[in-house]
């Protein structure tokens, strides 16, 4: 597909923009509900209780998560298959960061269609007691563990070298150290993003590490504290 230099920027500038605005928003609220996960079945299973009983849930999931995120996919398929984005027209990072987006883009179409699977529609996980259970009871399979770290992964490297995109896309990085800046920061969006992520993924299994000085006072001694079977 040709796009002329308008058409291609306009579509550079939505994507980026769905990306951040609200698929990025959407990965925050998730990854912190997730984290629940590191206080223990009881904390997490009433955060999800407290989603599910948001008024109108099902319209907002359909118009402001899925809708964008369909749209989002499309505009990278368009993108990604213009031939106006080629290897060799910038830098070398630059160029390993646009194919590593690529990448991680097509591997979150089939880790968000597993995960929405399996905790929308999978007869296991509707009839659960217990949906800390569940998730703890599959990742005990070290495949779709390891699935699930690709796709955490995956996921925050979208987001936070995405957060690099939008800065150029939007005019927000112009200069060159501007852009050097937006690219650190980027990074370490992705860096704490992921740990955060695989922490609650690993809190699951009952090897996530909660430091207490979360939830302690200023000052109180502090130290990490591994929960649910770990040591305190």
């Amino acid at each position: 597909m040709n796009l002329t230099d308008r058409q291609y920027f306009a579509l550079k500038r939505a994507h980026s923009l769905t990306g951040v605005v609200p698929i990025g928003l959407f990965l925050l609220e998730h990854l912190f509900t997730n984290s629940k996960a590191l206080q223990g079945e009881a904390a997490f299973n009433a955060a999800a209780a407290e989603l599910a009983r948001i008024p109108y849930v099902g319209a907002i999931e359909a118009l402001g998560i899925w809708l964008p995120i369909a749209f989002h996919m499309v505009l990278g398929v368009i993108i990604a298959t213009t031939g106006q984005a080629n290897l060799g027209k910038h830098g070398y990072a630059r160029n390993w960061q646009y194919t590593l987006q690529r990448v991680s883009g097509v591997l979150l179409v089939f880790y968000i269609l597993f995960h929405t699977w399996m905790t929308r529609f999978d007869s296991d996980y509707l009839n659960s007691v217990s949906a800390y259970a569940f998730v703890g009871e599959q990742i005990s399979n070290p495949a779709v563990f390891a699935f699930y770290v690709v796709g955490i992964v995956s996921a925050c490297w979208h987001l936070g070298n995405g957060l690099f995109g939008f800065a150029i896309h939007w005019g927000l990085a112009t200069g060159r150290q501007a852009q050097r800046n937006a690219s650190r920061f980027a990074m370490a969006v992705f860096l704490v993003l992921t740990i955060v992520g695989l922490n609650s993924l690993l809190a699951f299994a009952g090897k996530g590490i909660y430091p207490d000085w979360l939830t302690k006072p200023h000052g109180a001694e502090h130290g990490p504290v591994v929960y649910e079977g770990g040591q305190h």
